[in-house]
């Protein structure tokens, strides 16, 4: 029996890592690791939720030596507004 499974292909995608990362608003792809994502809530608005709070990691870290690692521009701290959660 044949399988229909088409092959799957390793298409090459432009990214960016934080340090090559430019301010303004353009389309720009970022690889990084997700370290960690909590749901933000006003506490002074009986909870109401305010939006999604990201922490991220670059992929690329500067190695100095087997014991030390660089972690230059290696985290950046995101933030989704409530109405724009849902899409993520």
């Amino acid at each position: 029996m044949a399988s229909s499974a088409a092959p799957v292909t390793n298409a090459a995608v432009a990214y960016s890592t934080f340090e090559s990362l430019r301010l303004g608003r353009a389309a720009q792809s970022v690889v990084a690791r997700l370290i960690r994502f909590w749901d933000s809530r006003n506490i002074n608005k009986n909870g109401e939720f305010m939006g999604i709070t990201i922490l991220l990691l670059d992929e690329l870290l500067r190695i100095i030596s087997n014991l030390f690692l660089l972690f230059l521009d290696s985290v950046i701290h995101g933030f989704i507004p409530a109405n724009r959660a849902s899409h993520y």
